[in-house]
């Protein structure tokens, strides 16, 4: 990979050639190739200024990872450094305690500034420590970062050896003020605050031993479930049936003994497969396609086409640019949306179990898609298309990229930074953005931007022109009946907006129907916001909207409007 420019006055063929580096690398990762080549880690001695020798192996620390960063620290406050070793590849994250039995003196000493001639954490102060011992001083410096995304611990470590005493310490602030610390004794923790010439001991707190964790690498499969935190539309595919109920659809080849097995499984399981009312249809990849008359489930050949649009969602969903395999088997909702990706083999009892996962809540979906326990500090995810989108455009297919996010769209609608992407792609194609889309584009930037005022505007204007444009009625209805100034509300005139889109959508659409309690509510009509959102939440279904309109039925049965 080219060097990183050291300028930003630098030629273009070689910004370009850094750049083309950085796309090389970028694939690599994505086709699961390793960033270090799978080295195994490194830690040498040093020899006391006569070079350094090797011992990564007995140290126990040449662990097979793709290792990316490491910070040194006390962390078990016994007087000498532990390591955190962080990694690209599981374990993300490993603690190497120090277990030397060697015993030296040593010093740990945090720094403080006083927030106005030093800043609090006391980023660029050097610590000059002289020792009987030592005809240099041993020096320290605190940096705000020590390597790779990392940061060593706020503690100074100085280690001793076995000295007699300590005959000096000196600390040189960053403003230039320097002070000779006095009461600091060897083998402490001390804290020293700026504009002070004494150290203040530190006692250690008291921690339980660490204990040794085996890590579970669990063995190489070729076979996989991906169970998708949030579903998302399957892409157009010619030779599919129309989805009427929970479909599975499966790539295999009469070369393929796996695909054989599979098969062969499935179908001594029909009489299970027919009372689960799920639909199986097998698409050959085959060249020459001959349907064997054992298999009892409909059935098709599928174009190259279809089996690349196969090929580039389940790309743009994991994130990850492997070829799919047969066989491979993508389980769908009766709204067309896909729940749970096979690679390889998988068995009929595992797909009926898996059935379930079509009908369980986004919050619910989201603990099933991983493989262990955990908890999560991010806010549930929504679907988003535009990672498979940008697959289909990868693969110099911008009509492709453009047909799904329009499908999305129409699934999931109102989403700005769909709409975005979609005028984006149109542009490049030199297709004419019809004017409303424009004139919606600029209003949801103003409301994006935090300018209410401006996108309230620009929403009339854009039903004042084409009146038929539902998302600027809807965006503009949302402003009215939630935003938290008074002077911008107007529950009134919100109501008539989403009553106006509850009658044109009779009444089945429940973000409408959402929309019409929250402005109900607003008006003070909390009975009737109640029964409105009641609709809403049997409508929803598993959407993702489901929890958020769950949270506003009990704001209304406490007598509350719902503000943003």
């Amino acid at each position: 990979m080219s060097q990183s420019p050291n300028s930003v006055d630098v030629s273009e063929k070689k910004s370009l050639k850094y750049k083309q580096g950085w796309r090389a690398l970028n694939r690599l990762l994505h086709q699961d190739k390793s960033f270090s080549g799978r080295e195994r880690n490194c830690a040498f001695i040093n020899c006391k200024g006569q070079g350094f020798a090797d011992n990564s192996s007995i140290s126990g620390f040449d662990f097979p990872d793709d290792a990316r960063a490491l910070i040194t620290t006390d962390w078990d406050f016994d007087g000498d450094l532990d390591v955190w070793v962080s990694c690209r590849n599981a374990p993300r994250i490993r603690l190497l305690e120090n277990r030397s039995m060697k015993k030296a003196d040593w010093l740990g000493i945090k720094l403080e500034g006083d927030g106005v001639s030093v800043n609090k954490d006391a980023i660029g102060t050097e610590v000059h420590v002289m020792t009987d011992l030592s005809s240099k001083p041993i020096i320290r410096t605190v940096y705000a970062g020590d390597g790779f995304l990392s940061q060593s611990g706020t503690y100074l470590h100085f280690g001793l050896g076995s000295i007699g005493k300590l005959n000096k310490v000196l600390v040189v602030w960053p403003d230039g003020k320097r002070s000779e610390v006095k009461e600091i004794k060897k083998s402490g923790f001390y804290r020293i605050k700026y504009g002070d010439d004494i150290a203040y001991p530190v006692q250690s707190p008291k921690l339980d031993p660490t204990t040794k964790s085996n890590q579970n690498i669990p063995p190489e499969e070729e076979e996989a479930r991906i169970v998708l935190p949030s579903k998302l539309p399957l892409p157009a595919i010619k030779e599919l049936p129309k989805i009427k109920k929970p479909m599975l659809i499966n790539l295999w080849s009469a070369l393929c003994q796996p695909c054989l097995e599979e098969l062969e499984e499935w179908s001594k399981n029909i009489k299970k497969i027919k009372e689960s009312d799920l639909h199986v249809h097998l698409f050959n990849v085959d060249e020459k396609y001959s349907m064997p008359s054992e298999y009892p489930f409909s059935h098709s050949s599928i174009s190259t086409e279809g089996i690349r649009a196969l090929d580039l969602f389940q790309k743009g969903v994991l994130d990850r640019w492997t070829d799919l395999p047969v066989p491979s088997s993508f389980l769908i909702d009766e709204f067309g949306e896909v729940a749970v990706i096979y690679k390889g083999k998988v068995s009929i009892d595992q797909i009926l179990s898996d059935l379930k996962l079509l009908d369980v809540n986004a919050e619910q979906r989201r603990a099933l898609a991983l493989p262990f326990e955990g908890l999560f500090i991010s806010p549930l995810p929504k679907p988003d298309p535009r990672l498979i989108s940008s697959r289909f455009l990868d693969a110099d297919q911008p009509k492709e990229a453009l047909a799904y996010l329009q499908n999305f769209n129409n699934r999931y609608p109102n989403d700005p930074d769909v709409m975005r992407m979609i005028m984006i792609i149109k542009g490049g194609l030199g297709m004419p953005i019809d004017e409303a889309s424009k004139m919606l584009a600029t209003a949801n930037a103003y409301r994006d931007s935090g300018d209410t005022r401006r996108a309230i505007e620009g929403y009339k204007k854009t039903l004042s022109r084409f009146p038929k444009t539902l998302k600027a009625a809807y965006n503009l209805a949302y402003i009215l009946a939630t935003d938290k100034d008074s002077t911008v509300r107007k529950p009134q005139e919100a109501r008539a907006l989403a009553k106006r889109l509850c009658l044109m959508t009779n009444n089945k659409n429940p973000y409408y129907l959402d929309l019409l309690s929250i402005a109900e509510a607003s008006c003070g009509n909390f009975d009737i916001a109640v029964s409105i959102v009641s609709d809403a939440i049997k409508l929803y279904g598993n959407d993702i909207e489901l929890k958020s309109a769950e949270l506003r039925l009990q704001l209304y049965k406490s007598k509350k409007s719902f503000t943003q």
